[in-house]
């Protein structure tokens, strides 16, 4: 198990994790969502492809994380490896003092997940998915939790 950086190689595991990630992360929104594939979303594969993107690799890729700029972009965990410490382990890796990231309001359990790594609700903002309002809490990792990790 090693959180590593990305390669060429792993990009169909990152596009099927992110296309099931996805849909969880908006999975308590109202409305039925269709996910356009990374691979497929020119905006998305352009800030994919600028962005620091380290992976967890167990034999296989189990989850990525993609920032940019002190942004936390993406952290996306495979379906069966949710709940395993891939997350964790990721967000240990990229984080840096006064890092943001932005989350859906509606999912819950994401959001204890970065409260419970040092991150506070900073504001809010709403964005279009897939034809749909979705409602994003703006987060930053607290300054007492950035510097308890080291970094």
């Amino acid at each position: 198990m090693t959180v590593r950086p990305f390669t060429a190689a792993d990009f169909p595991a990152v596009c099927r994790i992110y296309r099931d990630a996805r849909l969880a992360e908006l999975a308590f929104e109202p409305g039925n969502f269709t996910i356009t594939p990374l691979e497929e979303d020119p905006t998305l594969r352009q800030a994919f492809d600028e962005s620091d993107v380290l992976v967890f690799d167990d034999g296989g890729v189990l989850g990525f994380a993609a920032t940019w700029g002190g942004h936390l972009r993406a952290l996306f965990v495979a379906d069966g490896a949710r709940g395993n410490g891939v997350g964790a382990k990721l967000l240990d890796a990229v984080r840096t003092p006064g890092m943001s990231l932005h989350v859906a309001h509606s999912n819950a359990g994401a959001r204890r997940f970065y409260a419970r790594h040092g991150f506070v609700v900073a504001g809010q903002t709403v964005r279009p998915y897939g034809g749909h309002e979705v409602t994003y809490d703006r987060m930053t990792l607290a300054a007492a939790a950035a510097e308890g990790s080291g970094q």
